[in-house]
């Protein structure tokens, strides 16, 4: 499989018009959204004082990625040793995050983000550098 997988940031920052984020999804190449992600654009929407809109919006987005990833034993076994190689380092990133890079690591594709801690997770590629 080749492309990349989305952060929630980044699209977060798609729709809002971020010209940094269309620039980054412009090349990235085919496009891939882990189901934590979804969980999280779904929390964001039912959380907001305009749900049903967002709800309609979020899943549009959602359907314009070239596929959502899901958690399977694979990605598990990554999301251990993540947590373990920063656990030993002494860095702490928050859990869906480590769940995010775990979907990136087990399909071997790069991460597009904006959240800096994720750049002390050495066993994924992070774009932008």
């Amino acid at each position: 499989m080749n492309g990349s997988v989305i952060d929630t940031n980044v699209i977060i920052r798609m729709l809002n018009g971020d010209e940094a984020a269309i620039n980054l999804l412009n090349t990235v190449g085919r496009a891939f959204i882990p189901i934590i992600v979804v969980g999280e654009l779904f929390y964001g929407a039912a959380k907001s004082t305009r749900r049903q809109e967002n709800m309609e919006l979020f899943r549009r987005a959602i359907d314009s990625f070239d596929g959502i990833l899901t958690v399977d034993e694979t990605v598990a076994e990554s999301y251990g040793v993540i947590k373990f190689d920063l656990k030993k380092n002494g860095f702490t990133i928050p859990e869906n995050d480590l769940w995010i890079a775990a979907v990136s690591h087990a399909h071997d594709l790069p991460l597009a983000t904006f959240d800096e801690h994720f750049k002390h997770i050495s066993r994924i590629e992070v774009i932008p550098r």
